[in-house]
This record gives C-alpha cells, structure tokens and sequence, in this order.
C-alpha cells in the first residue's frame, strides 16, 4: 500500500497532557480547555508537532532560562545607573554622572537652521554655562559638547542661546539676534513633538530659569514651558521614587538614577519659584509629591546648595496655599512664626562656605518677602500687626538689596562681574526688583522717619539701579525697563497721588510688583491696558512723561544733589494702604 494511504493516527491529547503522560478529554472539551487544563488554569493546545521532553532536559532548559533572565535584571540595573546602554537619544550629557567635561567640538563650525557659529563660541559658551548656571540649576551633569551636539540638538542650541544673550560683548548680542528666529522655531517644535525624552525636559528647565529677554514682560513664556516640563517629567515617572525600565510602551528611555532625581528635584525648583514670582499656585502640591522629594534629597545628588533651596521652596509650597486665603490676624501671625521657625532652621545649619551661605541666605529671604508682603496686602489698614510686619518687610529688602548688588555694585565697569551677574537665574533679579518697588512704596515716602533711615533706604534703592545699568545692554531690555520704573515711581509728584486698590488683587504678594508696573506705565504716558480681539481698545493713557533714562542718570552723576531731591519728591500710593494714616495711630514707631 503506498505510503501516503496509511491511516495516520489522530491526535487526541494537548501538549500539558502529553508532556504529562495522562489521558486527555480535549477533543470532548472543544473548543473548551482539557479538564486538566481547566482545572491548573493552563495553556491547553493540541500539536501535532509536539514531541514530549524529558522531565531531566525540561529541569535544566528551565534552570537556564532562568539564568537568562537573572543577567537581563543585571544589565537592566545597571543601564539605570550608568546610562550606557541607552540609544543615541538617551544617551545624553546628563547620563554621564561621573564623567569629564568635553566642551571641544571636532568640527570648525556648528550650524542651526543655515545660521552658522564658530565652535571657539560655542565651547566658550558651554565653558561659561559650567561655571556660573550649571551650580545653581544641576539639571544636566557632565557635559560633552560634541555628544550634546549630535544626539540632543535641542540641549545644545538650548545652552548656546542662553548663554550667548547674557555676554555683554557686542559679537555676541549679535551672534545672538542670528540664533534667537531658528531656535524659537526649535523650541516650538519640540513642545510639541510628544513624547518628550529626558534632555528635552532638562533643556526646558534650563530655558524656565533663564529665559531668553523679551520687549513686555508679559510675553515670557517660561510658566507655559515649565508646565510642559512637569508634564513630560510625570510622563516619565519621574516623581516617583520607583525607577521604570525604558519600555517602548512608554515611547522614551528612562534615564539614569542620577539624572532622573536631579531633573525632577529641577522640575520643583524652578516651578515652585516661579509660581512665587508669578503669584501663581505652586504646580507640585501633594503630599506623595512632598514625600518623593524629601526622599530624593537624601540620596544626595546634588550639590548642598542646590538641595537647601529645595528645601526652602518645600516649605513656601506647603505655606503658600495656606497663606492666601483670607486669614484673621492672630491666625496669620501663627502661620508667619512657623514659617520663620522652619526657615530659620535651614539657615542655622553648618553650610560649606561663604558662597552657599550667601545663596542660601537669599533665598530665605526670597521666601520671606514674597510671603510677608502677601500677608501685608491682605491685612487690615490700620492692623498693628501690618505695622509690624511692614518693619520687618523693611529689613529684609534691605539686606535682599545688599546681598544681590554686592558683586557688582563696588566695580560696576567690570566686564566678568557683569557676565556673572547676568548669568544668575531671573528669579534672583525678579526677587531684587521686588524688593526695590517694596522700599519704594512704603518707605521713601515716609514723612515721619528720620532722614538716617530714609537715605539708608534711598542709597539701597540706588544700589539696584546701579546694577541695572551695569548689566543693561539695549535701551529696551529688562535691566533697563526695571530701571525705567524705578525712575518713574522715584519722580512721581504729590499731586498724582492716588489712594487705589490693587489693580490685581489675585496674584499673592507679586500684585504689588504688577500694580507698580501699572503705575509706572501711567506716569509715563503709556496704555496700561491691552488691546481687545475686535480690533477696539480699552487703553488708559495719561500726558505726563519722564525724562529720559540717560539724561536722568546724567544728572545723578554730576550733581549729588539731584539724588537727594530725586529720592525725596512725594509718590503715590499703590496699594489700598495709606502709611500716612499710621502715622498718628503710631507715632513713636514711624
């Protein structure tokens, strides 16, 4: 009979209940699993192809099998750790933790979008970018500028612009004004190319803490890239403490350990001080946000600096909310003496050196007057504890003016000391200007001081203009916009007076910077109001003007007079307070 005529046997029993050796109702079961199967939850299939395996082979493909998936634990961890493994997208300047700084480029030039840079500028670039940013935002660890260039454009043409528009040599203001079209065009794409991978979350951190300069302050779009930020980072999971595998699920690398805590860490920092800049609500908030953070800052990776500021902005999150809402006196005070008692504590700890106390110092002091004020702005007029409050206010602008002017103030021609203070975070400059429109309405004006403590006062506010002018470099940027208000409030005449609410009374203790802005504009004939969608607008001008900023500080340089009279005319009130009104209920302390 031929071969292909045999009667072939018909398979009855599944793979498990072959392997097994026991009978199988597969067949009666269809398309049901075998009771067998059923019964130990298996995988039931019949093959035809299957061969059963002896229980000695099938123990040491098992053990083998295991063995396997030990060494891919391994290498996974320790492509946690050291970055290594990743693909040219992760493998980032920030995966190298413990690596050497590489600024060279091997190329003679580097281009953007047909704009062409000498690799000397961007070395220089990166160079500066590790000396003065780099310590105070370690988002990024070591840096390859070559790698950076390659494999994360956006890092690198993210370091390079912010850099190039804070020198104040003139090539590069230049070079800068080339760059800023095609790389605004490259931060636009990138926001919205989800999903975003580690060193684009990191570039956008760094562009959050120093923005490039805008002609309104009102068009900085920092608060809408540090939401996309913390967005992209919870993508990541970077706010939990659990560390994920790349998983192309997720569409991005992880990260190291390392870079994956210090970004995060990054991601609370700059939000959390802008928000307080922007009296905004803090965008990490919770309690397991909380948690994740603290449990971060004990594995020390970053420098105790950076990790104390954390800590102080940890406690402006957890106070700020409960401090905005509308709080009787006694309630206030209570909430101010613990927030001075946790503050106070962080600044009585054994630090480093002088420069991490100086910074440290700092921003406690950046949280105390922002919060200080928001209380002030809330309080009744005629309230003794606002009286209180307003001294103390006092003396912590004064020293937040004496700490941000020391570099610069003594040698203001010097070319490094201005790189160095045009290369701080905005956030410092945000606090300075602050604190000088503080001053500036309610202590200059203050009749019944004494004229010791009203030129103590003056000299302070002349200090912040003096870094002003040192560190402006256009007509119109930011230095010298805030000087311009400055100038305009100082020169406001009695007459003008206005006792006015708060134009914005939403926005924490910053209403008083936006109101001052407000006024300001008002005093120099220009609209306060924007235009509306139709076409119509709603503007608010006035015909009075003031002099122009360099014919102004002319006449301060030649005669000393003109600042005694400058600081001495009588101003406007900002706010709904009337210091004058205190000064009979409190003649002895005023």
């Amino acid at each position: 009979m031929p071969q292909n005529h045999l009667a072939s046997r018909p398979v009855k029993a599944c793979t498990e209940c072959k392997q097994a050796k026991l009978r199988c109702d597969s067949k009666e079961k269809f398309p049901d699993p075998c009771s067998r199967c059923n019964a130990r939850h298996l995988f039931c299939t019949v093959d035809a192809t299957f061969k059963r395996t002896p229980a000695r082979k099938r123990l040491e493909a098992m053990s083998k099998e295991l063995q396997e998936l030990r060494n891919q634990t391994h290498r996974t961890g320790d492509q946690l750790v050291t970055g290594s493994s990743f693909t040219s997208e992760s493998r980032s300047p920030a995966s190298q933790d413990d690596g050497v700084d590489e600024f060279e480029l091997t190329s003679f030039t580097v281009s953007l979008a047909g704009v062409v840079v000498d690799s000397s500028t961007a070395t220089e670039a990166f160079m500066v970018f590790a000396e003065y940013m780099r310590p105070r935002l370690p988002v990024v660890a070591s840096l390859s500028a070559q790698a950076a260039y390659e494999n994360q454009p956006f890092l690198f043409w993210t370091i390079v612009t912010i850099v190039l528009c804070r020198l104040p040599e003139a090539d590069n203001i230049a070079l800068f004004q080339l760059l800023r079209a095609p790389y605004e065009r490259l931060v636009q794409e990138t926001v919205t190319d989800a999903p975003l991978p580690l060193y684009k979350v990191q570039a956008l951190l760094l562009l959050c803490n120093w923005p490039l300069p805008t002609d309104k302050q009102w068009k900085e779009p920092s608060w809408l890239y540090c939401g996309v930020a913390i967005q992209a980072a919870r993508y990541l999971s970077l706010d939990r403490q659990q560390t994920i595998p790349s998983l192309r699920v997720i569409g991005v690398t992880s990260g190291s350990i390392r870079s994956r805590i210090n970004t995060w860490l990054s991601c609370f920092n700059v939000s959390t001080s802008l928000s307080l800049h922007l009296g905004l609500p803090c965008p990490i908030e919770s309690e397991l946000d909380f948690a994740a953070i603290h449990a971060f800052l004990k594995r020390q990776t970053v420098p105790p600096a950076f990790a104390i500021e954390v800590r102080i902005q940890l406690v402006v999150a957890k106070f700020t909310a409960l401090l905005n809402h509308e709080l009787a006196d006694g309630t206030s005070s209570s909430f101010l003496r613990l927030f001075d008692t946790e503050l106070d504590a962080i600044k009585n700890e054994i630090l480093p050196d002088e420069e991490t106390k100086s910074i440290v110092e700092y921003a406690i002091l950046d949280a105390k007057i922002h919060i200080y004020t928001l209380v002030i702005t809330k309080s009744p007029v005629n309230s003794s504890f606002r009286q209180i409050l307003l001294r103390t206010a006092r003396d912590i602008a004064l020293r937040i003016v004496e700490i941000g002017t020391r570099a610069i103030r003594t040698n203001p021609e010097n070319t490094t000391l201005t790189r160095r203070e045009k290369c701080q975070p905005k956030d410092r400059h945000r606090c300075l200007g602050f604190s000088t429109i503080f001053l500036l309405k309610f202590f200059i004006r203050q009749s019944s001081d004494g004229p010791e403590e009203r030129q103590i006062v003056a000299n302070h506010v002349a200090m912040t203009q003096t870094l002003c002018r040192a560190c402006t470099i256009d007509p119109k940027d930011e230095f010298s916009r805030i000087a311009s208000v400055f100038e305009a409030l100082g020169r406001e005449n009695s007459t003008e007076e206005e006792k006015t609410k708060l134009v914005l009374n939403h926005r924490m203790g910053v209403s008083l910077m936006f109101d001052a802005v407000n006024t300001a504009g008002k005093i120099r004939g220009k609209p306060v109001e924007v235009e509306e969608d139709d076409g119509g607008t709603v503007e608010e001008t006035t015909t009075e003007t003031v002099q122009d900023h360099e014919d102004m500080m002319s006449q301060v340089d030649g005669n000393p007079e003109f600042l005694k009279n400058f600081w001495s005319d009588p101003y406007t009130s900002l706010l709904q307070f009337d210091p004058t009104s205190l000064e009979g209920d409190y003649p002895n302390t005023w």
